[in-house]
């Protein structure tokens, strides 16, 4: 009798040893099939721009440019370079303490006493056009160069037409 029970006893625990071996949860099943990607990914926003902001990056974009060109012969500033202008000016009403020179250029055809007064005039006319916009008269200096100081060497137009202009530089 004791095999008997004994048999019994058996069955029994291989039938509970089956029925717990088989048994499974989820959570076993995704650790077995594909490894989840538990880290965070956060995306930081800069916060949004003032439109004093971008202006002020437009405008510095826009000062980079220190050459205003002039046709032959002429002292007249288009209305291309106004704009150029109008971003310095800006720049400087905001910046008291700051000094711009404003060197005249020619190219090398004139006797050198007229390419100093074109040169002079080119100088003057784009002060002009700084005052005008608010800039005050001490912080803008003019000098004439005339032909003495070409960008661009040569005896074409395409290094005349680079010689022919008035340049900007900051001091302090």
């Amino acid at each position: 009798m004791s095999f008997v029970k004994l048999g019994k006893g058996l069955v029994i625990l291989a039938s509970a040893t089956f029925l717990f071996a088989c048994a499974s949860t989820d959570d076993a099943e995704s650790v077995d099939s594909t490894p989840v990607d538990t880290t965070v990914t956060e995306t930081v926003t800069p916060p949004a721009k003032t439109p004093e902001q971008l202006a002020e990056e437009a405008n510095t974009a826009t000062r980079a440019a220190r050459t205003i060109y002039f046709a032959l012969d002429d002292d007249t500033v288009t209305a291309d370079s106004r704009a150029l202008l109008e971003a310095h000016a800006w720049y400087l009403t905001q910046n008291s303490n700051t000094v711009i020179t404003v060197d005249g250029h020619c190219d090398e055809r004139g006797t050198p006493a007229y390419n100093l007064a074109l040169g002079e005039r080119r100088a003057k006319a784009i002060a002009q056009i700084l005052m005008l916009n608010g800039v005050s008269a001490s912080q803008i200096k003019t000098v004439s160069h005339g032909e003495e100081m070409p960008a661009a060497m040569g005896h074409d137009e395409s290094a005349w037409s680079k010689n022919r202009r008035g340049e900007l530089s900051y001091e302090g």
